[in-house]
């Protein structure tokens, strides 16, 4: 690892995990604040069931090259390696059902 890469994404292999790649900070300050909110309150909506972790761009690039995002934000839930859902864009209201729906049937 090179002196200034930053810490390692670490994903528990049991756990359900939300991956939600952010734009840099140095792009969009006002949908950075939205989808913070909304890494809020999906946490409290999915509660334990599901890790939340928030990817910038600019920090992790290598994150964000394996998993194939050419946009963001985006939102890839995956479970053990497998992705169980992908979304590229803000989500809608009915996004939290979307999301609850793919964990339920794996």
């Amino acid at each position: 690892m090179k002196r200034n890469d930053p810490d390692p994404i670490l994903i528990p292999a049991r756990s359900a995990v939300l991956l939600i790649f952010m734009p840099s900070e140095r792009t969009d300050y006002q949908q950075r604040d939205s989808l913070t909110a909304l890494t809020e309150s999906l946490q409290k909506l999915l509660g334990e069931s599901v890790r939340i972790l928030k990817i910038d761009e600019a920090t992790h690039p290598d994150v964000v090259k394996s998993f194939a995002i050419t946009h963001t934000p985006a939102f890839v839930l995956v479970r053990q390696g497998i992705e169980l859902w992908r979304q590229v864009g803000m989500p809608d209201k009915e996004t939290p059902a979307l999301l609850t729906q793919r964990l339920m049937s794996f």
